[in-house]
């Protein structure tokens, strides 16, 4: 990850990747509401990544 914030895309698997080591280090049980909301900010910023990489290709053809 860049100190200076200017990969965005770079950014976001960060977080991804920390939300799943959350996940770990939290110690809940499985079907916590806990685990339940770092899966959704998860999915969120999956979601981001996606858009990121289709802004990327540009518009369909």
């Amino acid at each position: 990850m860049k100190e200076d914030g200017s990969d965005p895309r770079a950014n976001l698997e960060y977080v991804r990747d920390m939300i799943e080591q959350l996940k770990v280090v939290s110690g809940v049980e499985k079907g916590a509401i806990l685990l339940y909301f770092l899966d959704m900010a998860k999915l969120e910023t999956e979601a981001w990544i996606a858009r990121l990489d289709q802004a990327a290709e540009g518009p369909p053809a």
